[in-house]
C-alpha cells in the first residue's frame, strides 16, 4: 500500500516541480526583456503576474484531469491484496465521515 502513496506523491511533486521551473523560466525572460528595454519594469510586473495567475489556472485544471487519470492507472495496477487493503480503509473512512455527520 505504502507503493501506491509513494507512486501518488511522486507524481504530484513531479508537477510542482516543472510549474516551478516553468514561473522562474518565464520570470528569467522578463527580466532579460525589461534589460533590454523591450518592455519597462512595470509592464514586466504586470506580465509577471499574469503569467503566475494563468500558470496557477492551467495547472489547477491539468491537475484535476491528470488526477482521475492518475489515480485510474494506480488501481489498475494494484494487486488483489492492495485492493481488499483500499476498500477496507475506504470503508472505514466513510464510517469515520458518518459517525461525524451523526455527531453534528
Amino acid at each position: 500500500m505504502t507503493d501506491i502513496v509513494d507512486l501518488m506523491k511522486k507524481a504530484f511533486l513531479a508537477g510542482v516541480g516543472a510549474a516551478a521551473e516553468g514561473t522562474e523560466k518565464a520570470d528569467q525572460l522578463l527580466k532579460d526583456m525589461i534589460k533590454k528595454g523591450e518592455i519597462t519594469v512595470e509592464q514586466g510586473k504586470t506580465l509577471n503576474e499574469e503569467l503566475k495567475h494563468n500558470l496557477d489556472q492551467k495547472l489547477h485544471q491539468r491537475d484535476q484531469k491528470d488526477a482521475g487519470a492518475d489515480v485510474s492507472s494506480i488501481l489498475k495496477n494494484l494487486s488483489e491484496d492492495d485492493l481488499k487493503e483500499l476498500k477496507k480503509r475506504l470503508a472505514e473512512v466513510d464510517a469515520d465521515d458518518k459517525q461525524q455527520d451523526e455527531n453534528l
